[in-house]
């Protein structure tokens, strides 16, 4: 629908305006040749999910419902929870390759 579309481009917005990609007045960026895996996986810094108790499973109840948005947060949260669940990280990769974030997949990923 519309209002899906719209608030998809608003989440990706405000995910580059976070991450500085974009800015008024920005020139062309120029070419970077740092690796992904050492950017490091950038999380969202106002998760109300941070300190979520059973943030993973919430993730995955969350998925399966389709709301991407708010499966990253609760998979971001489980991973700050605990920092190498493989698995957490994986179903981040695949969520944000959903949401077509492919940098942060990607990241997640190799994680």
């Amino acid at each position: 629908s519309d209002t899906e579309f719209w608030d998809k481009m608003q989440a990706e917005w405000e995910e580059m305006a976070r991450r500085n990609w974009i800015s008024e007045n920005q020139e062309a960026p120029t070419q970077v040749t740092i690796s992904t895996i050492e950017k490091g996986y950038y999380f969202h810094t106002e998760n109300p999910f941070k300190d979520w108790p059973g943030a993973f499973e919430e993730g995955l109840k969350k998925m399966k419902e389709g709301d991407l948005p708010v499966t990253i947060l609760y998979l971001e949260a489980a991973i700050l929870q605990e920092p190498n669940d493989a698995e957490a990280w994986q179903f981040l990769g695949i969520t944000q390759a959903e949401n077509e974030n492919e940098q942060a997949a990607i990241v997640a990923l190799q994680r």
